[in-house]
């Protein structure tokens, strides 16, 4: 009866156990999936981390190469030794017989970690060329609008020390040199769906940029955009307006901390980009605004 008791628990533990398992390892699987494919974005890194990762992977490539020609000599010098044994009639020992297919499996696991590293090396290429266009296209852009004349030079060593001093290295980069000398968001700042309500963990951002910005003469264009969820109703009619509205929020924040409201212009694409930039697969990360700083003094 106890032995009988026991095989009934059995019973309805197994099927609990298998159970649980149905609903764990595909949560797991997608889990991994989703980090995989959060590592393909692209889309806030600067040109410096770029550059890196391209170097980076690069050099993994190579290690990799070697690792996978090392190893298909050694399979090749095995196979030859299998049919040698096997043409002079002899047994071919079972060490030797594994030792092909084991080596293949790791040539093949080699083969794909190189493939997606790869696959990585070409979309961050990709990214950094499309970013030099977008830099170049944004900079004769602005240039146009407010005039080269108005450009002078900037100590690039001083700027980066009062961003140091102002707590803002995570946020921003200082792109160029000399009489083009400009200051980039590299931090997203984003926004809820549908809404152009700036949250409140932002405020501190601003009030040290504000800060910042008071000692020099810079123009700001305040790049507004949205995702593709279409939007109509009397606020904003289109995602042209949402992106637009986001950017005029900044832009009060700003002033609210003591920027001229003079140095601004706006801009919005809504739910579209420019070809060279794309869009993220993230819907969250097309909810943001970027602003371009340019110092001219």
């Amino acid at each position: 009866m106890k032995l009988l008791g026991s095989y009934n628990k059995s019973n309805r533990i197994i099927p609990l156990i298998f159970f649980v398992l149905c609903l764990v390892i595909p949560s797991i699987i997608w889990s991994a999936g989703n980090q995989e494919q959060k590592s393909f974005s692209t889309d806030f890194y600067s040109s410096r981390d770029l550059k890196k990762k391209i170097k980076q992977y690069n050099k993994e490539i190579v290690v990799f190469n070697n690792q996978i020609k090392a190893l298909q000599t050694d399979i090749d010098w095995l196979v030859l030794k299998t049919n040698q044994i096997h043409d002079s009639g002899r047994t071919i020992p079972s060490k030797l017989k594994l030792a092909i297919p084991k080596k293949q499996k790791k040539r093949d696991a080699l083969l794909k970690t190189k493939n997606r590293i790869e696959h990585l090396l070409q979309k961050y290429t990709s990214a950094l060329e499309s970013s030099k266009k977008e830099t170049k296209i944004k900079t004769e852009f602005i240039a146009s609008e407010i005039g080269s004349d108005e450009y002078k030079t900037v100590s690039r060593a001083k700027l980066k020390t009062a961003i140091e001093q102002a707590g803002l290295n995570d946020w921003v980069e200082i792109i160029g040199t000399g009489t083009c000398l400009r200051m980039e968001t590299i931090l997203p700042i984003l926004f809820p769906s549908g809404s152009a309500k700036i949250a409140n963990e932002y405020k501190p951002f601003f009030k040290n940029l504000a800060a910042l910005l008071k000692s020099y003469d810079v123009k700001i264009l305040v790049s507004g955009y949205a995702d593709t969820v279409p939007i109509h109703n009397k606020k904003y009619p289109s995602n042209f307006e949402l992106g637009a509205a986001r950017a005029a929020n900044i832009v009060h924040q700003l002033v609210n901390y003591g920027v001229k409201p003079s140095i601004f212009k706006i801009e919005s694409t809504g739910k579209y980009r420019f070809a060279a930039k794309g869009m993220s697969r993230q819907k969250s990360f097309e909810r943001r605004v970027g602003l371009t700083i340019i110092f001219s003094g």
